[in-house]
């Protein structure tokens, strides 16, 4: 994985995570676009409240936005939803381009057990990537969907440095850093270098006669 988990193909088609308003419309737009108008899904049913605590993805061909998705945390799980390409594009082998992406962006931030539910028609895709289905059919908003899930059986050891992920004993600037940007140095990490410029200019100055003067004088025991 590269230090930005961005991938660009070489048709120019950009998949990024979500990072600012613009963005987040477009990707609410082709939402919009696959499953209320293709798939006759309610406003209501779409866009919920789980928008305001997910990860958003976009996948950008110039200004236009192609494809969405969202990513969202429950205790040790990624969970995938709302995964949509809208029907021009399909075909190209952007779906197996998005799900990599968001397998590697869900890896970074050290989930190693990913769910998500799946119309049953695409359970084959899913398949192609290690899920395996858990529990029985259901249905909501008029589709039959199945649970599937896929399990990282031999993790990334996670005392090695190397490791794009971020945890608990981790370096602990890297829990600091900017969503999808872990492995590279963010505000804070430079604010390390601030400081230490900080401590070498402060270094290089000479006391004032007067004011060693004034120190010599203070009692003993002041800190």
């Amino acid at each position: 994985m590269t230090a930005l988990p961005d991938k660009t193909t070489g048709d120019g088609l950009l998949i990024k995570m979500v990072e600012n308003e613009e963005e987040k419309q477009k990707a609410f737009l082709v939402r919009a676009i696959v499953y209320m108008h293709e798939q006759n899904c309610p406003y209501h049913e779409e866009f919920d409240l789980n928008d305001y605590s997910a990860t958003h993805i976009v996948g950008l061909l110039g200004e236009e936005p192609v494809l969405a998705a969202r990513i969202r945390y429950l205790p040790e799980t990624a969970k995938f939803e709302r995964v949509a390409i809208r029907t021009k594009y399909r075909g190209r082998g952007y779906g197996h381009l998005l799900f990599r992406f968001m397998i590697d962006f869900s890896r970074q931030k050290g989930y190693d057990r990913l769910y998500l539910h799946a119309q049953t028609r695409l359970q084959q895709f899913y398949e192609g990537y290690g899920f395996h289905t858990v529990g029985s059919p259901f249905v909501f908003s008029d589709h039959e969907y199945v649970e599937m899930l896929s399990e990282r059986t031999e993790p990334e050891p996670h005392a090695q440095e190397t490791s794009p992920a971020a945890y608990i004993g981790s370096d602990p600037m890297r829990l600091n850093r900017p969503e999808g940007r872990l492995d590279q140095p963010g505000p804070l990490d430079d604010s390390l270098a601030r400081a230490e410029e900080s401590r070498r200019a402060t270094a290089h100055v000479t006391p004032s006669p007067l004011k060693a003067t004034l120190v010599a004088a203070l009692p003993g025991d002041v800190g």
